[in-house]
């Protein structure tokens, strides 16, 4: 799986989550219904019984349930933030271990999550950021989750430089050049 890969996931899902929430008009009806319907499901399949998730289905390929988790991540995502999640969710600095908006213990538990039940705990991540989240970086990370993205998200959690990543350029990111700010 290479960068270029992941960064495509990443902004088809952008693409379809900006479609159901166009920037500077009203959401209509249709979109404000689909959205509910998807958030109001509880499992990937039931999101996929909303026709705009499936949508996202057929434009991604890859496994469809994690497609539709993706789905119903997204739609509880209102605003799209240009910040790494791990890094809003993280710590300040290393040393600092109370500057964190999630817990030490919550984090790794979530990094214990297997990527077949990634939907709640990824919605209560973006209901803890209250709905601002860098959409291509969680979508990247819903999709590809394992361990390249959990080691990403573990640098970017704790606010460790990027230059101490690995060496071979492959870190899980939907784009390394949102880091270096």
């Amino acid at each position: 799986m290479t960068d270029s890969v992941q960064r495509g996931g990443a902004s088809i899902a952008y693409e379809w989550w900006r479609a159901l929430n166009p920037k500077g008009t009203a959401q209509s009806g249709s979109q404000r219904a689909a959205l509910a319907r998807m958030r109001r499901a509880g499992t990937p399949v039931e999101v996929m019984l909303v026709p705009e998730a499936m949508r996202l289905v057929a434009r991604l390929p890859r496994d469809p349930d994690r497609v539709a988790t993706l789905a119903g991540v997204l739609a509880h995502v209102r605003e799209s933030d240009e910040r790494l999640v791990a890094r809003v969710i993280g710590r300040t600095a290393l040393d600092d271990v109370h500057a964190a908006l999630l817990s030490e213990g919550r984090f790794r538990r979530l990094l214990q999550t297997p990527g077949s039940d990634l939907m709640e705990p990824m919605r209560r991540l973006v209901r803890m950021m209250k709905g601002r989240v860098n959409v291509p970086d969680i979508a990247a990370a819903v999709l590809f989750w394992g361990d390249v993205v959990r080691k990403r998200w573990i640098f970017d959690y704790y606010g460790v430089s990027a230059d101490l990543r690995s060496a071979d350029g492959e870190d899980g990111s939907p784009d390394s050049r949102q880091r270096e700010g």
